[in-house]
């Protein structure tokens, strides 16, 4: 599988993942926290993987 393709799966589903802990747990927990980190570094893989693939330079 390409690798493009494996970032924005893996972001796609870090990002449901962190966007589900932060509505659940109480706010501004240890465990809210991390839901927001697992959010944003899914954000940052999706980003990459478009980048990745619509990148002139291949």
């Amino acid at each position: 599988m390409e690798r493009f393709v494996e970032l924005v799966v893996a972001g796609g589903i870090a990002l449901v993942v962190g966007l589900w802990t932060v509505r659940l747990a109480a706010s501004r927990s240890a465990v809210w926290l991390g839901g927001v980190a697992v959010a944003l570094l899914g954000l940052v893989a999706l980003g990459v993987g478009i980048r990745r693939e619509l990148s002139p330079d291949r």
